[in-house]
């Protein structure tokens, strides 16, 4: 099976609004939960040969979005799991870090023909909002976990996500 690292940034604004993408490609999906209509994602992608994880997130925000990064970057949640790839089963390894915006003005202009071709919209949320909405986010237990980091911090060790 084909593995993956994966490098997610979880990027608020001043205000604690979170950044997420809105994506739709059936063809990627856990087999464990085969959700396949348009959901809510934080902004990450494949970590590269010799690349650092929080480097890699940092470096995806600035590529799909143009936010940078101000202050330090926090590794706060952990995961593995299978997930459908188009034709294939890959195994993800993500890590999730927590990190503030230098600003709020995205530009998504960055973003590959096949970024584009799967992203239907992006804004900042609430943690609130994300509680209240119907939509679907990834993870599924988004709202809940944004509102203990903020009343907590960033945990001592990173969090493992089932």
């Amino acid at each position: 099976m084909i593995e993956r690292p994966s490098a997610r940034l979880i990027l608020l604004d001043p205000q604690d609004r979170l950044f997420l993408f809105k994506v739709h490609n059936p063809a990627v999906y856990d087999p464990a939960d085969p959700f396949h209509d348009p959901f809510w994602v934080l902004i990450g992608g494949m970590v590269d040969p010799g690349e650092d994880y929080a480097a890699a997130a940092v470096r995806e925000a600035r590529e799909e979005t143009s936010l940078s990064v101000a202050g330090t970057v926090h590794w706060v949640w952990q995961r593995e799991r299978v997930m459908q790839w188009r034709e294939r089963k890959v195994l993800h390894r993500e890590r999730f870090f927590l990190a503030r915006a230098a600003s709020v003005a995205v530009d998504t202009s960055g973003l590959d023909d096949r970024e584009k071709s799967w992203t239907l919209d992006h804004r900042w949320w609430t943690a609130d909002e994300i509680a209240a909405s119907p939509e679907r986010f990834e993870p599924v237990d988004l709202a809940t976990r944004l509102k203990l980091l903020l009343r907590d911090g960033p945990p001592a060790e990173p969090i493992t996500l089932s």
